[in-house]
């Protein structure tokens, strides 16, 4: 059995029941132990003798995206819990850093589909990937542990978390004070810096990254951690696919330069990148050819076509304009136009006849053949669009005019 520093059994999520899940298997047992005497009964007096604990009575304790009210009680567990776990004095040392500031850390988190990591990839602003291992202990970790097997309803789970740490006002009392409004913006921008993280992913060679579920946790360490529960959230998946793709710490440096070029475009921009780089994933996730091949002709017509209100030649624009873009030389130009237009033809075949090559298996086959060709090109534009938000297709095209 594994016992902490004051010889408590330490649970691990694997031997937690079907019954009883990490957060309410601790709950049950620091509870137990504070209502049987020593240390548990001494740690809850003292809480309740500390001014600065009874001030927080009656005060609501913030996770970030949501908060519950604040109980000793359950202070107190935590207490015992970091004390065994971590030791006495980081646990008091941390117990004073909670009680004596007006802000707690939380890890803003955003769960994501089609990844796998051995380990953390370090991006800047703060900014995480994070192999779900890496992540603390919590429901939502424990649930994304277990495998469903035999059932019928099994969906992917997410294996890897982006995160960002903020500092958050402590406590709330009779609504938002004035002051945090600052605090909660900051909170808020980075969940849509993790979103826009997520887009981002879906431009690196071959991955297809599903935003899942965003949501905020404790600092292990910190009160209240595990025993506050989550930050709330909400699934935010549309389409689950089952693939998923090795990333490394090698792509840091591309993602943060993709990131901070995606940032300074203009809000219109973002707006079109953001549903291109969307379609894109989708794209790279589903199943079905004829969906496959749809999504990409309309991420790469978003990219590319997006000022052409007449719709003048779009077939003939899509192609010189992607060929163009990013060809190196004419025999790599010739390849991407044939591309490109091959790509065009079998999403107006499928968006205008809703059938593929006429239903005939073998071109179906061939064209799944080459789909990952398409998708390689697809994510090469998309790429250098975000590199240059505002190409001038004249000057590109003919040389000047």
């Amino acid at each position: 059995m594994n016992l902490g520093h004051l010889n408590i059994p330490k649970p691990k999520m694997e031997n937690v029941s079907f019954v009883h899940d990490i957060q309410t298997q601790l709950y049950l047992q620091y509870s137990r132990l504070i209502e049987i005497g020593t240390p548990g009964s001494s740690v809850l007096k003292a809480l309740e003798e500390d001014p600065r604990v009874r001030s927080l009575e009656g005060s609501m304790i913030s996770k970030g995206s949501s908060a519950s009210r604040f109980e000793i009680r359950t202070l107190a567990m935590w207490f015992l819990w970091a004390a065994n776990e971590f030791g006495y004095e980081v646990a008091e040392s941390n117990l004073n850093t909670f009680l004596n500031s007006e802000t707690v850390p939380v890890i803003n988190t955003l769960w994501i589909l089609g990844i796998e990591l051995d380990g953390t990839i370090e991006l800047g602003s703060g900014v995480r990937i994070i192999p779900i291992e890496g992540m603390p202990d919590s429901r939502d970790k424990e649930q994304y542990l277990k495998h469903d097997f035999g059932s019928i309803h099994q969906t992917p789970k997410p294996r890897v978390a982006i995160t960002c740490i903020n500092n958050i006002t402590k406590s709330i009392r009779d609504g938002t004070p004035p002051n945090t409004q600052n605090r909660i913006d900051k909170f808020w921008k980075s969940k849509q810096l993790l979103q826009e993280v997520s887009l981002i992913l879906n431009a690196i060679d071959g991955v297809s990254c599903i935003p899942y579920f965003s949501t905020s946790y404790s600092l292990p360490e910190m009160p209240i951690g595990i025993f506050g529960g989550t930050g709330g959230g909400a699934p935010l998946h549309d389409i689950y696919g089952f693939r998923s793709t090795k990333l490394t710490a090698s792509s840091a440096s591309e993602i943060n330069d993709l990131l901070a070029s995606f940032r300074a475009l203009p809000d219109d921009k973002i707006i079109k990148m953001s549903r291109a780089l969307s379609r894109l994933s989708q794209a790279k996730r589903r199943e079905q050819i004829e969906d496959k091949i749809l999504d990409l002709g309309i991420a790469l017509e978003m990219a590319l076509l997006d000022d052409n209100k007449n719709n003048n030649q779009l077939s003939l624009s899509f192609r010189l304009r992607g060929s163009w873009l990013i060809a190196k030389d004419h025999a790599e130009r010739k390849l991407i136009y044939r591309q490109l237009k091959d790509i065009y033809n079998y999403r107006s075949q499928v968006a205008h006849g809703g059938a593929l090559c006429g239903n005939d298996p073998k071109e179906i086959n061939a064209v799944r053949e080459k789909f990952q060709d398409y998708s390689r090109l697809a994510e090469r534009i998309i790429r250098q669009l975000i590199r240059d938000c505002n190409p001038d297709w004249s000057v590109l095209i003919l040389g000047g005019i």
